[in-house]
């Protein structure tokens, strides 16, 4: 094996297409200088990489063309290109990511399909509304992980949230950054919908590109489904409305009639405010509004992270795995 560890790095980025901060991602700690003129280190470097990024370790070994593994067991919605390149590399990391995080909650029961209001009924008991905390700790509750990715496998980020389906179980992982939590809650939903609404195959995964401001852009029946079911979780209805009395509301206006009527619907107040942002395309509105409700901002992805932290048993994988898990979500050791 005579390419060296820099040069297999640079066609890992070049030829595979993945991005720096992934590769980096998965690199070794024990990797080292000394390492280098040992054939059995850079064997063993090779395997490691693959593991952690869905790679055929072959395809490694030599200087040749690396291939993913999961190369066409994605389905990409919201998409009007060709996901062709990002097919594969979007699908083997997630797949493979999705493998470790499974490890790490080795107690959950199968999932179980469920009706959008009958878990908005088991959500809401002893609660006032349904948004991002609540969402996390229902799919923690059924074994389905739910992390933020910190570390994008594609240079070019553009993937909303994606959700994995190995054998009975399932994860999801976020993309989408926001400085509020509604926006991504509604990805949150969006994936649940799509879980328990059995479009997910054994083996496979969605990715979902569109964000929010394109809900139901298109005439994909099970993106449409899964918008209804998020919907209909979030507020009880699978189309609600949000009047806002009055010429040209403003922020303020919309963000107070949120909170008046999230208090009799039992409905975030945050997601009316979306509601009203996709009924009206009042987006710069809509999200103006955010500020008003919740006060100040937050990264969306610290919360998700920070439950996922407490939720996750990182003591069942081996170390390579939990360093690339912890750095994947933007976490230190310990």
């Amino acid at each position: 094996m005579t390419e060296n560890a820099a040069d297999f790095k640079a066609r890992l980025i070049r030829r595979a297409g993945l991005s720096e901060a992934a590769v980096d991602a998965a690199w070794p700690e024990w990797w080292s200088d000394a390492a280098e003129a040992s054939p059995s280190a850079n064997a063993e470097l090779r395997f490691t990489l693959a593991r952690k990024l869905g790679l055929d370790p072959r395809s490694l070994m030599g200087k040749g063309q690396p291939k993913f593994i999961w190369d066409d067991s994605a389905r990409f919605k919201g998409f009007s290109g060709d996901p062709s390149g990002e097919r594969p590399i979007l699908s083997s990391f997630g797949m493979a990511l999705c493998r470790m995080l499974l490890g790490a909650v080795p107690d959950a029961i199968p999932v179980e399909p469920i009706s959008a209001l009958r878990l908005r009924k088991s959500i809401l008991s002893g609660r006032q509304d349904i948004g991002l905390l609540e969402l996390l700790s229902t799919a923690w509750a059924m074994g389905i992980p739910v992390i933020h990715l910190r570390v994008y496998p594609l240079t070019a980020k553009r993937m909303s949230a994606m959700s994995v389906r190995l054998g009975e179980r399932f994860a999801i992982l976020v993309a989408r950054d926001a400085m509020y939590p509604a926006p991504v809650a509604f990805h949150v939903a969006h994936e649940l919908g799509h879980i328990f609404l059995g479009h997910l195959q054994d083996g496979h995964s969605i990715v979902d590109l569109e964000s929010i401001d394109e809900l139901s852009s298109g005439a994909d029946p099970e993106e449409q489904a899964a918008d209804a079911y998020a919907l209909e979780l979030l507020t009880g209805r699978p189309s609600p409305e949000v009047v806002v009395e009055g010429p040209g509301a403003g922020a303020r206006q919309l963000a107070n009639e949120a909170i008046r009527v999230g208090q009799i619907e039992h409905i975030e107040p945050g997601t009316l405010a979306m509601v009203y942002g996709h009924a009206t395309k009042a987006w710069p509105t809509a999200m103006a509004s955010l500020r008003h409700i919740y006060g100040q901002p937050m990264d969306a992805w610290r919360v998700i992270n920070q439950v996922a932290l407490r939720q996750l048993d990182l003591s069942q994988l081996n170390d390579e795995s939990e360093a690339f898990v912890r750095a994947v979500m933007g976490a230190t050791h310990g």
